[in-house]
């Protein structure tokens, strides 16, 4: 629903340029301009595939002036195959249109009509030195001879009423058109069952996602260690945990971001790169812990449930969805058992959005009538003084990648308690450093930290068959490099494993989701026999046999 059905042009327009002769066909320049690596991919997977259908446009990449974050966006760019030209050349080519994601008054520079698309959950943040909120300020919208931008990609009439109260004057550009991201959040929801296998994250087990922005009161900043608590303190059968960091938190710390997290990522912690993938992650999760950051809010949206670790209130612009958010979460209390809490959090309804109607924040945020594609390129069109061709719609977002270096839990905590009716439960917690408290310690034989190797009880080589002869060879070779060893269980087959130690090897069998915790019952003291474990909610039989 346009706030203005048809403002014109907001700029100078000297009518279409000169198309270059060497692009057949091509009478338009697009230049999509962005100034952090958010506001770039965003352009780059939502809005450009709108576009890139039209053989008459020539769509050119830019990293516009003001960037702060130039390295990490220009790198990143490169990694994405985006071909960036450099602001001032893109805006001496005289462009037909400047589409950007990060507003700014040098974008008035090309003498082009400028449009604006939020880079994140609709306008929320302030901050120091500007009238407004990022996105809305007068300083971010006026040219330096008093342009305003041709059109503003409104999400929801809550945007509409912060760039009211920011500079009324830009309010014949805006339209309430939806939002891009948040669409194709809702229309990928049905490939929830394939993101989760894409991420390793099996049908029983609870997803956990920990979302941070940036700044002195993200959650990054008032609980750096959060993501490693929590892989020490859920177990890993039953939950997975995920990190998505702001890209700024990156930047700003030298790009040493995936160096802190290698030993968390290499022992159960789920990352994706940090331009795409996160969005997958929101609808593959079951819970997120965050904070005042977009990728919270749209969790919120998706009816995820959501306990908050932090909160930048002196961020928020009074009176928008963000601040309502944050008054109505619930909050991760830190003394408590995490597991208990996103037990409850996960099991809870989600009330009113489960009934299908919405909380009135979540309404002036988001208009979700569909139809936020057509919308926005209707408007650009316009723009182009041209009809649109093509068929042109959202896609549903691709399977996540997750970063180099990822694997499952490679070394952890075993701990076996009695059940009722003589079944015991074995659960592991991920362990990044000796001593490891209760329990005892298990390694795969991938474990890359010596110090956790050369302290394990118990070793699992279990990542492909073995035969007979190779699993005696391994093990032998296991006990001679490590003399505190005490088991070491070697996969024969799908399902089974033979666990040597003490003189004496035993053949363990059942369902191959448990075979890693098969060797803690021997541990713990179990003869043969049959045991059923607890898992996922389930029983699970396993046998013991004493091999001669």
């Amino acid at each position: 629903m346009p706030h203005n059905p048809d403002p014109g042009p907001r700029t100078p327009d000297p009518g279409p340029r000169t198309p270059d002769p060497g692009a057949l066909g091509v009478s338009r320049t697009v230049v999509l301009a962005g100034r952090t690596l958010q506001s770039l991919a965003r352009l780059h997977f939502d809005l450009a595939p709108l576009l890139a259908v039209d053989h008459r446009l020539r769509l050119v990449y830019a990293l516009n002036d003001g960037s702060d974050r130039r390295e990490l966006a220009e790198r990143r760019a490169t990694a994405l195959g985006i071909p960036l030209v450099p602001w001032k050349r893109a805006a001496a080519a005289r462009p037909d249109l400047v589409v950007s994601a990060s507003a700014g008054p040098e974008l008035h520079e090309a003498g082009a009509p400028v449009a604006l698309l939020p880079h994140g959950a609709t306008y929320n943040r302030v901050g120091d030195g500007f009238s407004g909120a990022a996105g809305t300020a007068r300083e971010h919208l006026v040219g330096p001879g008093g342009e305003l931008p041709a059109f503003m990609a409104m999400p929801g009439s809550a945007a509409v009423e912060r760039l009211t109260e920011d500079c009324p004057e830009a309010l014949a550009g805006a339209a309430v058109t939806g939002d891009l991201c948040m669409e194709r959040l809702r229309i990928s929801r049905p490939m929830r069952r394939a993101y989760r296998e894409a991420l390793g994250v099996a049908p029983h087990q609870r997803l956990v996602v920990v979302s941070s922005t940036w700044g002195p009161h993200s959650l990054t900043a008032a609980d750096r260690d959060l993501p490693r608590r929590l892989l020490s303190s859920l177990p890993a059968d039953e939950f997975r945990v995920a990190y998505v960091p702001h890209p700024n938190i990156d930047a700003d710390h030298g790009g040493n971001l995936a160096a802190w997290l290698r030993p968390l990522t290499r022992n159960g912690l789920i990352a994706v790169p940090p331009e795409e993938g996160w969005r997958a992650l929101l609808v593959a999760a079951d819970c997120v812990i965050g904070d005042h950051g977009s990728v919270t809010l749209y969790a919120a949206n998706l009816g995820i449930p959501v306990l908050l670790g932090a909160f930048g209130f002196d961020e928020t612009a009074p009176g928008t969805p963000q601040e309502a958010f944050g008054k109505a979460a619930r909050w991760l209390r830190r003394g408590d058992d995490p597991a208990t809490q996103i037990r409850a959090a996960a099991d809870r309804p989600v009330g009113a959005r489960a009934a299908g109607l919405r909380e009135a924040w979540l309404e002036a945020a988001w208009d979700e009538s569909g139809g936020a594609a057509e919308s926005v390129r209707s408007h650009l069109y316009r723009l182009l003084r041209l009809e649109p061709e093509g068929v042109a719609a959202l896609e549903l977002l691709p399977r996540p990648v997750v970063v180099p270096d990822s694997a499952g839990v490679s070394a952890w905590a075993s701990r076996v308690t009695a059940l009722d009716r003589g079944a015991v439960r074995v659960e592991r917690f991920a362990v990044f450093e000796a001593p490891i408290g209760a329990g005892h310690l298990v390694v795969r034989d991938s474990c890359p930290v010596d110090a956790l190797r050369r302290q394990a009880r118990v070793f699992v080589v279990h990542g492909a068959d073995r035969v007979e002869g190779e699993a005696d060879r391994i093990a032998a070779e296991l006990f001679g490099a490590y003399p505190g060893c005490a088991l070491v269980s070697v996969r024969v087959a799908p399902g089974r494993a033979v666990v040597f130690g003490e003189g004496r090897r035993h053949l363990v069998s059942g369902d191959p989701r448990v075979l890693d915790l098969a060797p803690s019952l021997l541990y713990g003291g179990s003869g043969s026999g049959e045991f059923a474990v607890g898992f996922g909610g389930e029983r699970v039989s396993v046998l013991v046999e004493r091999l001669p």
